[in-house]
This record gives C-alpha cells, structure tokens and sequence, in this order.
C-alpha cells in the first residue's frame, strides 16, 4: 500500500528532501509513516487602496497614528466563498493528520492518504468551477456593486482589474512532500529534537483523546444513558489509532477494541490506564531506527 501511495504522489510532484542534520536516522525512521500535505490557496483580495481622497480628506490631514486601509470592490461574501473551499480542504487535513513544525504543513500517515486526497481533490473540482462562474459573472457582480454605491462610482469604478487579472489571483492546490530516504542536508543542532517533540505531542494528542472516550463511557455506563452515538466517538477512535497512530501501540488500540465490544467502567479504565502519555525517549526508541 505504501508504495502505490509513494507512485501516486511521485506522479504529483516532485519528491521533496526535509531538512533533516546530516547522518540523521529521524527520517528513516518517521517518514516512512506518511507524507507531508501543504495546501496553498489564493484569493482575489476584491479590495483596493483606501486613499484620502476616497475621504474627501487632503493627504496632510491624516494624522500620523492613522492608516488608511482598503476599500471593497465586491461583496465580501464572494471572497469567503473560496475562503471556505480552502478551509474545507484544510479542515481534512487536520482532522486526518497533524498539524506540522513547518507552518501551513500537515504530516498525513499512509493509513489516510487516499481519504485526504479524494477531498482535496473534490475541493479542487470546486473551487476551480467557482472560478470559471465567478469570472463569468464578474461584470455583472462589478455593475451591481457600482450601482449599490453609484455616488462613489468615481472612487470604485478605476480600481477594477480586468477579468484575466482577476483570473490569475485565483490558485488552489495541494502539494505532497516525500521525505527522502537517500541522503541529508544539513547540520543544524536540534532538529532531531524539533521533530520528536512533535511527533511526541502529536501522540499524547491522540492518547488525550482516547482518555476522553474513555471517561465518556464510563460516564455514561454509571448514568445509564449510553446510546450508538457515544459508542461512536469509540469507533472514531479505533479508526484514528489504526490510521494516524505512528508507535503503532497496540495495547492501546487493543483497549479500544475491547470496550467498543463491552462498553463496561472497567474497560475504560482499562483504556484509561493504557492511553497515558508517552515521553521523548519512548518516541526516540520507536521512531528513530
């Protein structure tokens, strides 16, 4: 499976080597467990240079502690539009990864690729179909803003850039990193630790979240209201820890399964007393080979 995902992304982009220090095992190690994620997304701002002149305000009369912002061209309602097909791609990446050290980046086990990749890719599809409507439309939706506000029409109307302009300062796209296994780049002290501290929180996180799954049954069993939705968050879980877990702990998926069969107090304490954190070392001894 590993490697129709590797042909996949290699048939996307271009491997990308992580900056890791020379003769690291990190690498080796943590990145034959999924791939990084970036998904970059551009949007026409709809806006242009607020200038005192829009204010009917000479140049020398803005005091010095102020600064002039923008003004729309549009309704922002057009902009959110795309924002949120972003966001909803971002959101999937999040939910079915971790949030990386590197800024706008989400490590995404093997387990879960496919899944990420069939809602960034349906994302894609439309987000690049608004595009086209939302270019289609743009002289429209540019006469009915002007008309909304037809006694600045001096003020607006100069400021709107021509269709394939707007066109261009549309973007979305995924772009999938490969850590490569050949090879090193630098010798930066420290990095080892950057990615383990990572990958160590990234776990408790999960490990969190099993305790709070746990304490939820146990609750409900005491209270006597347990139903198929609280045994859900159960199931969630197990489908999380056999995709997303990188020490592929298996007391605690285990536990999980027990009490997803029996949801009994003492199998989530059993889960409970499993599912606490991990330290460094312990995630230096599974990860680095």
């Amino acid at each position: 499976m590993t490697t129709d995902i590797l042909n996949t992304i290699n048939n996307i982009s271009e491997p990308f080597d992580i900056v890791t220090p020379a003769n690291s095992t990190t690498k080796k190690g943590l990145w034959r467990k999924g791939v990084l994620v970036q998904i970059q997304g551009g949007v026409w701002s709809m806006e242009a240079r607020l200038t005192a002149d829009d204010l009917n305000m000479g140049a020398n009369q803005i005091p010095g502690f102020a600064t002039l912002g923008k003004k729309r061209l549009l309704d922002p309602k057009y902009k959110n539009q795309f924002l949120n097909i972003v966001g909803k791609a971002r959101a999937a990446a999040e939910r079915l990864g971790f949030g990386f050290v590197l800024t706008g980046s989400y490590f995404v086990p093997f387990g879960n690729f496919d899944r990420l990749k069939e809602v960034i890719d349906k994302q894609q599809v439309v987000f690049d179909g608004m595009v086209d409507r939302f270019i289609a439309g743009y002289t429209e939706r540019r006469a009915e803003f002007l008309e909304k506000y037809s006694d600045h029409w001096d003020k607006l109307d100069p400021y709107y850039p021509s269709p394939e302009y707007v066109r261009s300062k549309f973007s979305m796209k995924a772009i999938y990193y490969v850590a490569s296994m050949s090879g090193t780049v630098s010798g930066e002290e420290g990095a080892d630790d950057m990615y383990l501290q990572w990958a160590m929180d990234s776990m408790n996180g999960l490990r969190s979240e099993a305790r709070e799954v746990a304490d939820t049954i146990r609750k409900s069993v005491v209270e006597g209201n347990l139903d198929g939705r609280t045994m859900r968050r159960v199931q969630t879980l197990i489908d999380r820890l056999e995709n997303m877990d990188m020490l592929e702990d298996v007391s605690l998926r285990n536990a999980a399964l027990a009490l997803a069969n029996d949801a009994t107090s003492a199998n989530a304490d059993a889960l409970t007393k499993v599912a606490t954190d991990v330290d460094m070392d312990a995630v230096r001894a599974i990860l680095l080979d």
